[in-house]
């Protein structure tokens, strides 16, 4: 249980009580850096020397975890002019700051930034190259900006009479982590340094791993009890959720602090240690919505560790999301990943698989496979009397080509220079260069989304073709160019009526394969060196944005009208693996065995199986015994990814009447949690309409 001081800290947290201490800046750093003609990289270095000076250190008597951002705005370093000038890019090339990452956090805790800033020193020494020294240099400017900041923070602790934070402060980030005490503190304020520099959603990545040895030497000193570090992880998690509100993500919430526990390490080995059990007892207890949780299962998977995942489940924040180490790891080694890195799996921001240390563009864009269907559709049906499901599939497949031609070409995704975020990327400060150039792996992620609704459009047709309907046909698509007016007995019959992904029913689950076995042999088909495509089964946040009324103006990816399986105008996609809305569905293991005909190992850019279930499915042990096996059927049947959600209806409908009454409500809005009342009605009414099961 939390101590009663702790939970002081957590609702002062989540009051946002602290906000008194914000201040807005208006610093013109553009101006500053290009008066001062610098680099990109230059630029960067600039931005987190100047948001260090210009942070008031700000500490708590009795805290043991210190940060608290006092400036609520990054200024601006560069405009796109600014990105012409330097990057000459093609149409439709987009430069970013790093994100959706995961930094090599072993790296701070066994060399301490002092490590880092000598590698970086001896390097200018030695080499004579522009770009490298220019990188250097930024390093270097930017790891002794953040020193003097801990620095800062390690005297207004003395003034404020809190002993702990100043001697742990003179200590990290600037030298090696000596205690868990000292790695926690060092990955609190690094992390928050990310985002001063404009870098967002970098996760922690596999925290009970290499932190354990920390939490082992002392507890094995009997420097800490198993009761102290407890405390420390949970004040280090209250820590993480105090600047959410100014994080960048589409929502608040979707920050990507996310921390994947468990697994095999990489030699093969079990990863799961008393952190594992830890970490996942404190998240329960807890209840906030950073850091998200992923749990890595296989079927040997101890049954109390599930148990516990489940314990955390049932307090509605939408997570643990659980990940198959079965399924997972040889579909990355498939495609090109060595097997220790494999072994070493973490996620992005949401679910997409990546490599601690890695630096990959894992979300590049979404494929509508509904829009390849309903495309496919209209052009076929255009002359019916020729109507086949072999022209139909070849139009499938023309669209999808198309699709993900376009996203490449639009939405080439690049990363601007981040020094300091650099130093915590594999092989890039040895290498004398940025993480954007010298990362291992070149792969980008694209996204599949509206998977069942497609399979569900598919499986119609072919029913109509099959019966030799074509005059049906030839209706459905006059119904869906009228939004089914007029037409509503066709549209519930076609609902009602026709065989859906969820039922375990090989007539339309195996079109849901084929959709994603050709979404497979496309990108394969269009991967280069340049741009090897991951393709994905995660719908983010295109579930919405893929179906608006009117269509977003900035969205390349094409928005689709009514279509066969019966949705009207305006209704949204499921998200990511889970029955179109709305629709009868036998049961959750039905759902489970419909999503398990995926090739995954083709498929490996993650995206969750997605399952809400009522709080009276867990209102006991008997309950939580049950979603456990639920598990443990996930990865009999090789699914991938598995999501589980607890919603109240009657509780997200009350707060939507009376948010003052629910500040503190949580929900799984899709990869990450955030608080109800804070989301855009459109994610609102998305998740109270969203499928409930039982057990």
């Amino acid at each position: 249980m939390i101590k009663e001081e702790l939970k002081k800290l957590r609702d002062f947290t989540q009051e946002r009580k602290f906000k008194k201490y914000r201040k807005h800046t208006d610093i013109d750093v553009r101006r500053q850096c290009k008066d001062a003609k610098m680099s990109m990289q230059k630029r960067s270095a600039h931005l987190l020397k100047t948001m260090c000076e210009m942070e008031e250190p700000i500490v708590f008597e009795n805290e043991k975890i210190a940060f608290t951002r006092t400036i609520e705005n990054i200024p601006s370093y560069y405009n796109e002019r600014d990105i012409q000038k330097a990057f000459h890019p093609k149409t439709g090339t987009i430069y970013d700051t790093f994100h959706n990452a995961c930094p090599n956090f072993d790296i701070l805790l066994k060399e301490g930034l002092i490590g880092r800033l000598e590698i970086a020193k001896a390097g200018l020494k030695k080499t004579k190259n522009k770009n490298q020294k220019e990188f250097l240099e930024s390093v270097i400017i930017s790891i002794e900006a953040v020193i003097e900041l801990a620095k800062k923070y390690a005297e207004k602790a003395k003034l404020e009479n809190n002993g702990v934070i100043a001697e742990i402060m003179k200590r990290v980030p600037e030298f090696p982590a000596n205690s868990f005490h000292e790695a926690l503190q060092s990955l609190r304020f690094i992390s928050s340094m990310f985002y001063l520099n404009n870098n967002y959603q970098l996760g922690f990545g596999r925290l009970d791993q290499y932190l354990y040895p920390y939490y082992k030497h002392d507890i094995d000193s009997k420097v800490i009890t198993k009761e102290n570090a407890r405390d420390l992880l949970a004040e280090f998690f209250i820590a993480l959720n105090r600047d959410t509100d100014l994080y960048f993500g589409v929502q608040q919430g979707d920050n990507g602090q996310t921390i994947m526990l468990g697994g095999i390490k990489t030699d093969g080995s079990s990863g799961i240690n008393d952190l594992t059990y830890l970490i996942l007892e404190v998240s329960r207890d807890l209840r906030l919505i950073d850091p998200k949780i992923n749990l890595r299962v296989d079927s040997n998977t101890p049954n109390d560790l599930i148990e516990l995942g489940c314990e955390l489940t049932k307090q509605g924040l939408g997570f643990p999301q659980y990940s198959n180490d079965e399924v997972v790891i040889p579909a990355l080694v498939k495609k090109g990943y060595s097997l220790e890195d494999a072994r070493n799996y973490t996620v992005a921001a949401c679910w997409e698989f990546i490599i601690p240390g890695g630096l990959e563009i894992v979300n590049q864009g979404a494929l509508s496979f509904l829009a390849a269907v309903d495309n496919a559709f209209q052009k076929t049906i255009k002359y019916p009397v020729l109507f086949s499901m072999k022209r139909f599939r070849k139009e499938i497949r023309k669209d999808m080509s198309k699709q993900v031609k376009n996203i490449l070409k639009k939405r080439d995704t690049r990363f601007l220079p981040s020094p300091f975020a650099s130093i915590f990327f594999d092989g890039a400060l040895e290498s004398y260069t940025d993480a954007s150039i010298s990362t291992k792996y070149k792969n980008i992620g694209m996204h599949g989304a509206g998977a069942a609704n497609a399979a569900d459009a598919l499986a119609v047709i072919k029913n109509y073709v099959e019966r030799k309907d074509l005059k049906g046909l030839k209706q459905i698509q006059k119904a869906c160019n009228r939004n089914f007016e007029g037409y509503e007995e066709l549209q519930d019959k076609l609902l009602n009526e026709m065989p859906k992904v969820g039922n375990d029913d090989n007539f339309v689950d195996l079109e849901l394969k084929f959709l994603f076995d050709t979404f497979a042999d496309v990108t394969e088909k269009l991967s280069t060196k340049k741009h090897n495509i991951r393709p994905g089964s995660g719908s983010a946040m295109y579930y919405l944005w893929l179906t608006p009324k009117e269509p977003h103006w900035w969205l390349i990816e094409p928005a689709v009208g009514a279509t066969a399986e019966g949705r009207s105008v305006g209704e949204p996609l499921s998200t990511s693996l889970a029955p179109t809305h709305g629709i009868k569905v036998s049961g959750v293991l039905s759902v489970l065995k419909s999503f398990s005909n995926i090739d995954y190992s083709r498929v490996m850019n993650g995206g969750p199986i997605t399952i809400e279930l009522a709080p009276s499915v867990l209102g006991s042990q008997e309950g939580i015994e049950k979603l456990a096996q639920l598990i443990k059927y996930f990865v009999q049947v090789g699914n991938q990814q598995l999501q589980l959600n607890v919603l109240d209806i009657a509780t997200l409908e009350e707060a939507v009447l009376h948010p003052e009454r629910h500040k503190n409500l949580i929900v799984r809005v899709w990869g990450w949690s955030g608080y109800f009342c804070e989301l855009a009605p459109e994610y609102q009414n998305h998740i109270i309409n969203r499928h409930k099961y039982s057990l």
